[in-house]
């Protein structure tokens, strides 16, 4: 026989504590833009795809959800007492920006930087650098082509019903379209005269007669 208590258990409304399985991540379905979904790539993040097709996904500062380039820590290194820092970033910036080999004097007894000197360049030096890359992407150039197209506004077209509709109205009222208002039986939305009026317009200027 099932004690009391258990048989209370089993008719409790409160859900049974079980092992909760590990939540998958919702693909985010890009349904608002054609030109964004087509380059959409939902094995990365809303920030990466971002960051990637060069749009801002927040424009105040983001809060999480990027990756940081991690930098080596600098190496602190010995100064001669006689070598400043100064000394030593003078000497640096002294030297061309296309030196790829330089010679550092150290102290032979406290092995601490003394100077720094020039040795060669190579044959690559005088190779002019490239032109920096656009950062705009091609997303962002068919975005702004899209934009600049305008918005193209649609006209709306009446159907055959509604047509059917104002015939009536107008084969019992004509032009009085406070009549049309007031009737109950044609009318039973209750549209305004003005409303009416704007449709009834918009029939005429089709080229619709009454039938």
């Amino acid at each position: 026989m099932v004690s009391v208590r258990r048989r209370r258990k089993e008719k409790s409304s409160l859900p049974k504590v079980t092992r909760r399985h590990k939540d998958k991540q919702r693909k985010v379905r890009i349904k608002s833009n054609a030109i964004i979904a087509a380059s959409w790539d939902e094995k990365l993040t809303l920030s990466q795809n971002y960051k990637k097709l060069g749009l801002t996904a927040r424009l105040s500062r983001p809060t999480g959800g990027i990756q940081k380039d991690l930098k080596p820590a600098p190496t602190s290194v010995p100064v001669a007492d006689g070598a400043t820092v100064k000394a030593l970033e003078s000497d640096t910036a002294a030297m061309s920006n296309a030196v790829t080999e330089a010679k550092i004097v150290r102290d032979p007894e406290t092995g601490a930087i003394v100077r720094i000197e020039e040795l060669k360049k190579t044959e690559f030096d005088d190779v002019p650098t490239p032109a920096p890359v656009s950062s705009t992407t091609h997303v962002v150039r068919q975005l702004e082509e899209y934009a600049a197209r305008g918005e193209r506004k649609l006209e709306r077209t009446q159907s055959e019903r509604e047509e059917a509709w104002i015939n009536e109205l107008v084969k019992k009222h004509g032009d009085d379209y406070e009549a049309m208002k007031k009737d109950r039986k044609l009318n039973i939305w209750q549209q305004s005269a003005g409303d009416l009026r704007r449709r009834v317009e918009k029939w005429k200027k089709k080229g619709s007669v009454v039938g």
